[in-house]
């Protein structure tokens, strides 16, 4: 994708975030754009496409974020809980990403194929939540499926339901992670245990920033 597509590609993120793919008109998007309409199609051949590319390029953030976590080793409840915490960030700073998860929830509408919310996420919280290799959650309380279905379900849940930026989407993903803890396994302090998972998060984000430009916020930055 060159310069021109990308510039397109966020620019259309604005009004998909904001209006929803039915909401959205390709006059709209050209006219956000500075497009003529012979020029969006030069980029795209329709906008359905378009809404396909911006889902994509949300989907590919992923695997780079989890494996960046992963990396550090930590245990399996707080590496989930600081991917949760990581999300939710992107969620409420980057319009591709809120484009790309709105558009993911609109997939019936839109005419090529565009995967559902996170997919794959469920698959991957498993993987790290399974007893088998993970010494520390051998006394888990629920099943590591059923355990990442919940999580994964719960954090789009509150995703949709923030309403005022980052600060409310972490005040809606504590509150996820209050009720979730103790169903998961006995956990004394709450708090400390959704500190430690943030505290994680910052680990994350210092290790990144000390490796740039080869970490992955350099790389997927538009």
């Amino acid at each position: 994708m060159d310069v021109e597509q990308l510039r397109v590609l966020r620019s259309a993120a604005t009004l998909f975030a904001e209006r929803g793919f039915l909401g959205t008109s390709v006059g709209d998007l050209t006219e956000h754009a500075g497009l003529t309409k012979n020029g969006f199609y030069a980029l795209f051949p329709n906008k359905d496409t378009l809404a396909a590319a911006i889902v994509e390029h949300t989907v590919a953030q992923w695997p780079p974020i989890i494996a960046q976590f992963e990396a550090l080793k930590a245990p399996a409840l707080d590496t989930v809980i600081a991917l949760c915490f990581e999300v939710a960030e992107k969620y409420a700073t980057d319009v591709t990403v809120r484009a790309g998860i709105r558009l993911s929830l609109e997939r019936d509408a839109i005419k090529t194929d565009v995967p559902a919310p996170f997919e794959g996420w469920a698959d991957e919280v498993e993987r790290l939540l399974s007893p088998a290799g993970e010494w520390e959650l051998m006394g888990l309380a629920a099943p590591a499926d059923v355990a990442a279905r919940v999580i994964v379900t719960c954090l789009i849940g509150a995703l949709q339901l923030a309403t005022n930026g980052e600060a409310d989407v972490s005040k809606r993903l504590v509150e996820v992670w209050t009720v979730i803890l103790p169903g998961l396994r006995p956990t004394p302090d709450l708090a400390a245990r959704i500190a430690t998972g943030q505290g994680l998060r910052e680990r994350a984000r210092a290790q990144a920033a000390a490796h740039a430009p080869t970490t992955m916020y350099r790389a997927i930055d538009l």
